[in-house]
């Protein structure tokens, strides 16, 4: 969907000077409702790979497991600054969550995506690898799974413990499955938020992704791990090894040969 210039420049206005009724976000990102079934989410590091991501997810996600806002389009102005029009959708996020039925629901959620399957590894649209399991200074790209596998290798020491992804599936992943980008509605079922991370890895990379935040909101992240389908036994033997390189990762950030 492409925007006419002059409906770019009322959002951009818009985004810059929000009525304080029209703040859709409760956790830092700037997302403003420009309408009664639309929202804007905005900012610097807002790109097109997010918005890509959002879309493919909408097409592939069975809407009756998981809600996806569908993504209209997306544009930047002259800062860079990017904006992704979007579906509003009316929920609410809940922090803490105790209740054990929707934390089942989450990890049913995350069950359903590993059920979604590709044969390259990256993001959804085909894009670099983002997020908190990889590195904010390099354009990561990987043409297949035996690459990935060897650049996390490539950060692990020799007396440490090597990764083996040869026998994975490559499931979409979300990534950021925090309490912030889990909209409740009142009848239907989890929408989830944040496209950003989202992409086609080991199933291994969602527990890792909860694993290396386990606490920061509360018993959620060890009751979500717990009621996932779990990992078999080569699965879980990896995780030793990812957790070593992931820590590798942010000690030593310098660009390695891959």
């Amino acid at each position: 969907m492409s925007l006419p210039s002059n409906f770019q420049a009322s959002v951009i206005a818009s985004c810059a000077d929000p009525s304080p009724c029209d703040i859709v976000s409760q956790h830092g990102k700037r997302i403003i409702k420009i309408s009664d079934n639309k929202v804007v989410k905005w900012g610097p590091d807002i790109t097109n790979e997010e918005a890509e991501n959002q879309r493919i997810a909408y097409n592939i996600v069975d809407s009756r497991i998981a809600r996806i806002p569908r993504a209209y389009a997306f544009f930047s102005d002259e800062r860079g600054w990017g904006y992704i029009v979007m579906e509003f959708i009316e929920g609410k996020i809940i922090d803490p969550l105790e209740d054990d039925a929707a934390i089942r629901k989450v990890a049913g959620v995350l069950d359903h995506f590993s059920t979604l399957g590709h044969t390259i590894p990256g993001s959804l649209c085909g894009g670099s690898c983002r997020g908190l399991l990889f590195p904010e200074t390099e354009d990561l790209l990987f043409n297949s799974l035996e690459d990935m596998e060897k650049w996390f290798n490539s950060r692990l020491f020799e007396h440490d413990p090597k990764l083996s992804f040869q026998d994975s599936n490559l499931v979409l992943c979300h990534l950021d499955i925090a309490l912030r980008n889990i909209l409740w509605q009142e009848d239907g079922p989890p929408c989830i938020i944040d496209w950003a991370s989202a992409g086609f890895y080991p199933r291994l990379f969602e527990f890792c992704a909860q694993w290396v935040i386990e606490g920061k909101d509360g018993s959620y992240n060890s009751r979500l791990l717990n009621s996932m389908q779990p990992l078999s036994d080569r699965e879980t033997a990896q995780k030793d090894a990812f957790l070593c390189s992931w820590r590798n990762i942010q000690k030593y950030p310098l660009r390695a040969k891959r």
